[in-house]
């Protein structure tokens, strides 16, 4: 195969000027790839300025309000995609809890100390929500949780001027930095060999502090509130998705084991 020299864009069909790149969608004029091409591209999307995984790492876990104050400025060319990566952290936070076994650990060691005080088949059905809630911990989290976080912020931020896709946008950052302490907290909770129960206290009691910590920080830095006004807000944004977050899963729980 020959390299296209072609004078028009194969992508767009945009006229091509001088020069390596497309001026209309930005792709590079056409040529044929060699294995050099894609190693170079392979590391240049691991390594390669700040907008890569590797450079939004560290942004979106030690600067989220700048990340936010950045993105909702329309100042995005700068960072990897959020919503991508919030999808690849979730994948790897899902991976992570079904190969340690937490979510089915903590449904067998609430089935031990329920034994004889409830039905067998409701137990069985106990330790299988458990299961279940683990494999599909990130369709959980991206059809529910962040939805309904997402309201409660709006719901506090909005005499502020926030929108319901700003603070959606606030909880996919929050989001991402949050599970990416889930796969660290329980990777030490499996070298610890901690029992299930303390697990599942220690791994929600940081998340709660996360989501905490950072709502504080992209309220003062972002949404430009004073630090009072920025914790009662996070206080309260966070006590609200708390009690809607129990709410669902005492209902999920309560249906597929009883019901």
């Amino acid at each position: 195969m020959s390299t296209d020299t072609t004078a028009a864009c194969l992508n767009c069909q945009q006229q091509l000027s001088a020069g390596s790149f497309c001026p209309n969608c930005g792709q590079r004029r056409p040529h044929r790839l060699t294995v050099g091409h894609v190693a170079h591209e392979v590391f240049h999307v691991f390594t390669h300025a700040d907008n890569t995984i590797l450079g939004y790492i560290p942004q979106v876990l030690f600067n989220p309000g700048r990340v936010v104050e950045d993105y909702l400025a329309g100042r995005r060319k700068r960072y990897f995609n959020p919503f991508q990566f919030l999808l690849l952290v979730l994948g790897l936070t899902t991976l992570v809890a079904v190969a340690l076994h937490y979510y089915e650990a903590t449904g067998l060691e609430i089935q031990q100390r329920l034994a004889g005080r409830m039905p067998a088949a409701e137990l069985a059905r106990m330790v299988q929500y458990f299961h279940y809630l683990g494999k599909y911990y990130n369709l959980w989290w991206l059809l529910l949780a962040l939805p309904m976080y997402s309201f409660f912020t709006w719901l506090v931020y909005r005499s502020r001027g926030v929108n319901y896709a700003e603070a959606f946008f606030v909880h996919v950052v929050i989001g991402s930095a949050a599970n990416l302490y889930s796969v660290l907290i329980l990777l030490g909770i499996w070298l610890a060999d901690l029992k299930a129960s303390a697990s599942t206290n220690i791994n929600s009691s940081l998340q709660v502090v996360v989501g905490l910590l950072y709502l504080i920080f992209i309220g003062k830095h972002a949404f430009e509130l004073s630090w009072p006004g920025a914790i009662w807000r996070a206080f309260l944004a966070v006590l609200l998705s708390m009690a809607g977050s129990y709410a669902i899963n005492t209902l999920a729980f309560r249906w597929y084991v009883f019901g």
